[in-house]
């Protein structure tokens, strides 16, 4: 189920995009995400993560992914290295050096993650730093320029390192809408948690609406005299979608993607829904109608299109 999510956020490959901003709405939970993330980063092989840990401490993130089915410790000071505030701030008292200068705190965070990812990111197939959540920052004192410089130094950082991501994610963003407004700017890929404008509902916690980065290759076009040529133009295309999700504590339920648009100024492209049944067999395809109106629709590659018989 956590391959699922990640699916439909884009975010399956070896290295992620270069940027990935999460927005949790007030009174919603995002944090499934972040597990099953660390959770995908740790199963491949020769990848390195930075876990900044600020709103909870690494006990947390160690018992998520033991429902999860994963122990992240094992991998602790090998592939993955943690920055963990407030488990050094619950040993050693105003001693800690989180608790000097609140001026400071950002710099502190970006030293330690400068030091883990020189060492080894040209050594990995990917390396990603993961910072949860940086809405905490302000309770200890930070200011929202401060977080901002944060972010553009994070930023500025896959441009040293080709195979580096950084994953963000801020709570009570329709709180702290100047931080994420620039952060989602930022990003090239954009996942916001939202509740329901209806009441509560049984079956689903919420919504994902995702926002990414997507390339786009036209393998074919004809010249003025009607003849086809081959040509390699890629071209960047803003792409958007919705699913509800319903998080329990061992796996996470997407249920009916909706429709994925594209928001440039050309065409739009149209995916339909994937429904999962699992009380029926499935069949594959690999492809999605061309026309979402015809009777017998012709299927295109690209695309998983899955059916019930």
């Amino acid at each position: 189920m956590a391959a699922s999510v990640l699916f439909i956020c884009g975010l399956t490959d070896k290295v992620l995009p270069k940027f990935v901003h999460i927005s949790e709405e007030a009174n919603m939970d995002g944090s499934f995400l972040f597990s099953c993330l660390l959770r995908d980063r740790l199963r491949i092989t020769n990848t390195g993560t930075v876990l900044v840990c600020l709103q909870q401490n690494f006990q947390h993130y160690f018992n998520a992914g033991m429902r999860l089915g994963y122990n992240a410790k094992i991998f602790l000071d090998r592939i993955l290295n943690v920055v963990d505030p407030l488990t050094d701030m619950a040993q050693k008292g105003m001693k800690s050096k989180w608790l000097r200068d609140e001026r400071l705190i950002t710099t502190y965070i970006l030293n330690d993650i400068c030091e883990y990812i020189s060492e080894t990111a040209d050594q990995r197939v990917s390396t990603t730093i993961m910072i949860d959540n940086l809405a905490v920052l302000l309770n200890l004192g930070a200011t929202k320029e401060e977080i901002l410089q944060l972010c553009y130094q994070l930023v500025d950082l896959p441009k040293q390192y080709d195979n580096l991501s950084v994953i963000t994610k801020i709570s009570n963003c329709d709180l702290n809408e100047a931080i994420d407004n620039n952060l989602a700017k930022l990003s090239n890929a954009h996942i916001r948690v939202a509740p329901f404008k209806t009441p509560v509902s049984r079956v689903a916690d919420g919504k994902l609406l995702i926002q990414r980065e997507a390339l786009y290759q036209k393998a074919r076009q004809e010249d003025e005299q009607g003849r086809v040529q081959e040509i390699d133009d890629r071209e960047k295309r803003i792409v958007c979608a919705e699913v509800m999700y319903k998080a329990h504590s061992r796996c996470v339920k997407i249920m009916f993607p909706c429709e994925l648009e594209d928001h440039s100024d050309k065409n739009k492209c149209y995916v339909p829904p994937i429904f999962l049944v699992v009380c029926k067999p499935v069949y594959l395809s690999v492809g999605f109608p061309s026309n979402k109106s015809a009777v017998n629709p012709t299927f295109l590659p690209g695309v998983l299109y899955f059916s019930v018989i």
